[in-house]
């Protein structure tokens, strides 16, 4: 197996790992934009999500094939536990976890031949990014519900380099599940947990492990770690970080344009605010952010105009808890907008307190959809969950956005306890009786009820109509040594709505989701895996051309560039042969590789692993690669034997003329600045004056075929890629540093849609 090239300068790194739906992550952009404000630029970042199919939560699943309500603790502990136990025995990492794929997914709906090729091939591709890591001194991924198992799985790779990272966990799932912080650590996977709002403890913590040349025995503020009797010590709290210290956020060193949907505006995260005025006993964010922090209207749309002008933004997902918590400073917002014309569309999290006139004045401002949690029409309902708000300001709110032409997405929660049938139904009807006047404006949010350990309502769910279940005793006989932390957690939930009452009631929501799609809708997050291992899927491009792509065996997309003949070869071969791998047939492989020998940038089954990155504040010095997730191939006379490139994550495709495909080709694997790149032409016979190539490397950079290579800070010796910034940053000390307190979720390690959608898994699932 061919191990991905590494290409990457910095001492440190800052990770997401799949599963989970894909967009430009706004935690990891705050923290490298903190660190470096603060003078650190030793962090890179890796997302390896892109280039494998996207999927949400392929490993466990909110309810079960009766009706039963797992509780989204560490809701796929059998398979977390089967893989700890793996690694402490010196077994591969799934090696044990097939013995409890059958059980599990038998009672979760879920396809056991499919999850267990699903972690397979996350574990052949985590462990090929992992050899091509060795010697990279610190790793911190971010960890959601849906990923914490696979976290797990990448730092096992990382932990068997021959010179294994420190590696560090944040996010919200190991702020809200405490156990799943213990797990972590007592299996040594990872070194230390970083808890909460993670911008000050990021950099504390780098600078004390590695970058200091003295350790401090007491623990970083804001991080839990082992002490040498295998118990878990916890750094003091911080104070919260104001508003004003929160830079703008950083996508330098992103491929922002792979994140983008075909034909979209350019999209990128911001927020005005963090925290919640709210405090609803089923949601968790308020808990985790302590208290409302909101920014200042004058800086926000100068925020924004940063974004505009380094990144070309065209759209903002405002990721705050609840863009309207203070409805005089949202007001401001937005005639601050229309003031100084930024002229770009945004959406956002809001509450139902609207009234005709302000949804007016937020249009006029670039508002174009919304996300309403109206949770309920039913007023005892409402007081229930402690929403503040009534049936009323539900209708109120719906109507004045949609009388403004802002679409909607209005979350709702079926399983509520204590929510009867009748009130339910009431609820549906209600938003169908709306859905009738509006078509195609209102789409429903399922969001079924569920139980995580940072909500308010955890503590008290006998009070609640609940009783907690424990996992089973064979579960816990998995990793027996755990059972001090795996003891006390709850596998589901019994009780008040819950069983059949939950599952009929999914299904009545269900059926009124959309009554036509919408147009824009950037709260649609819940995805299936969208392609697999058995079946290549055709997109027809131009002049019958086709992009054809499939999920190969390492999890990465494979994807070729095949015209009509080639495409019906292609379908007739893999019809004739049956297997659930197709790029493991033979037959099939003979054709793909005649194929392949067709493209002058030709597919991969595993990524080439390197920083890239990407703004517009570009100079003569920059230095440029083609994208890693670019396929081209010479056309035919159709498209006037011209180059077709196509970015095989997005599906975007150019047509270029021929002589660009040695651009490619010469920065396929190295980087090269404008006049460096011009230097290795003109050897083959290209020539363009120096300013003829500036300018088209700036078009390529700008479409997405290439990337900039993010070599600050080099130092290229395997082992010692601590550079200068880190140096600097070691001479401050530990205490110069703001610090920052003990909340999860959207501003450290998290999700480009921050919210665990008030009644999320965890605090962004």
């Amino acid at each position: 197996m061919m191990r991905p090239r590494l290409n990457i300068s910095k001492p440190a790194l800052l990770c997401v790992v799949p599963p989970y739906s894909i967009g430009p992550p706004a935690g990891i952009a705050y923290l490298l934009a903190y660190a470096k404000k603060q003078g650190c630029s030793d962090f890179g970042f890796l997302d390896l999500r892109l280039g494998v199919p996207e999927a949400y939560a392929p490993t466990y699943t909110h309810t079960g094939v009766f009706g039963e309500a797992y509780v989204m603790d560490v809701p796929d502990l059998p398979l977390v536990l089967s893989l700890v136990d793996a690694c402490e025995t010196g077994q591969e990492p799934t090696e044990k976890i097939a013995n409890v794929l059958e059980r599990y997914c038998r009672h979760r709906g879920m396809s056991e031949s499919y999850l267990h090729r699903y972690l397979i091939s996350l574990d052949s591709y985590f462990r090929s990014v992992a050899k091509s890591l060795n010697g990279i001194k610190f790793i911190g991924c971010s960890v959601w519900t849906s990923n914490f198992l696979t976290s797990l799985l990448f730092a096992a790779h990382l932990k068997r380099c021959a010179q294994p990272p420190i590696i560090v966990a944040g996010g919200p799932q190991v702020t809200e599940s405490r156990a799943s912080a213990a797990i972590a650590l007592r299996s040594r996977l990872f070194d230390y947990v970083i808890t909460g709002e993670g911008e000050s403890s990021l950099l504390d913590l780098y600078c004390s492990v590695v970058t200091s040349k003295t350790r401090d025995s007491n623990p970083v503020p804001g991080t839990l770690s082992l002490d040498s009797q295998n118990r878990i010590m916890q750094g003091v709290e911080r104070p919260l970080l104001a508003q004003h210290e929160i830079p703008v956020p950083s996508f330098d060193q992103m491929p922002l344009l792979s994140y983008q949907e075909y034909g979209s505006l350019r999209t990128v995260p911001y927020h005005l605010s963090r925290g919640c005025t709210d405090k609803c006993t089923f949601c968790s964010e308020w808990v985790f952010w302590r208290r409302f922090r909101p920014g200042n209207s004058g800086s926000a749309v100068a925020g924004i105009r940063e974004l505009q002008k380094r990144y070309g933004a065209e759209y903002i997902a405002f990721t705050d808890s609840l863009l309207n918590g203070h409805p005089a400073r949202l007001r401001e917002f937005a005639e601050a907008m229309i003031d100084r014309k930024p002229r770009i569309a945004w959406s956002g999290f809001m509450r139902a307190q609207m009234d005709a006139e302000t949804a007016l004045l937020l249009k006029r401002a670039g508002c174009d959809v919304v996300f309403i949690g109206i949770e309920s029409m039913s007023d005892e309902t409402l007081m229930l969950m402690k929403k503040r708000r009534t049936e009323l300001h539900n209708i109120q709110a719906l109507r004045a956005f949609l009388g403004a032409g802002i679409d909607v997405v209005a979350g709702i929660i079926p399983g509520f306890p204590g929510d009867s049938r009748s009130a339910f139904v009431y609820t549906i009807e209600q938003i169908r009786c709306i859905q009738r006047e509006f078509p195609g404006r209102l789409r429903v949010n399922i969001e079924p009820f569920i139980v995580s350990p940072g909500q308010p309502l955890f503590r008290n769910l006998e009070q609640m109509g609940l009783r907690g279940k424990p996992w089973d005793e064979d579960t816990l006989d998995l990793a027996p040594h755990y059972k001090d932390i795996t003891a006390s957690l709850f596998c589901t939930v019994e009780g008040s709505n819950q069983g059949v009452e939950r599952m009929g009631r999914l299904y009545m929501a269900e059926a009124i989701e959309s009554d036509e799609p919408m147009k824009n809708d950037p709260f649609e997050y819940k995805v299936a895996e969208t392609l697999n291992e058995s079946e290549f899927y055709f997109d027809h491009m131009t002049s019958g051309w086709f992009i054809g792509r499939l999920k190969g065996p390492q999890a990465w997309i494979f994807a070729l560039i095949v015209n009509e003949e080639e495409r019906q070869q292609i379908e007739r071969t893999t019809a004739e042969k049956r297997a659930q791998t197709i790029l493991a047939a033979s037959a099939v492989r003979k054709v793909l590789n005649r194929i392949k020998l067709a493209h002058s940038i030709s597919p991969k089954e595993l990524p080439r692993v390197f920083e890239s990155g990407y703004s517009r504040s570009q100079n003569v010095d920059t230095n440029y690669q083609t994208s890693p997730y670019i396929v081209a191939r010479p056309g035919n006379w159709h498209v006037k034997n011209r180059l077709i490139v196509v970015n095989y994550v997005t599906t975007d495709w150019w047509i270029l003329p021929p002589w660009q495909a040695e651009i490619l080709k010469a920065l396929r694997y190295k980087p090269h600045s404008a006049s460096s790149l011009q230097k290795i032409l003109v050897l083959k016979g290209i020539h363009r004056s120096p300013r003829h190539f500036d300018h088209l490397l700036r078009d390529l950079s700008e479409k997405g075929i290439l990337v900039i290579h993010n070599d600050q800070s080099v130092s290229t010796k395997a082992g010692d890629r601590t550079g200068d910034a880190a140096s600097q940053f070691k001479k401050l000390p530990l205490n110069s540093l703001p610090v920052i307190n003990n909340v999860s979720a959207q501003s450290e390690w998290q999700c480009h849609n921050q919210r665990s959608y008030k009644v999320g898994e965890s605090s962004c699932n």
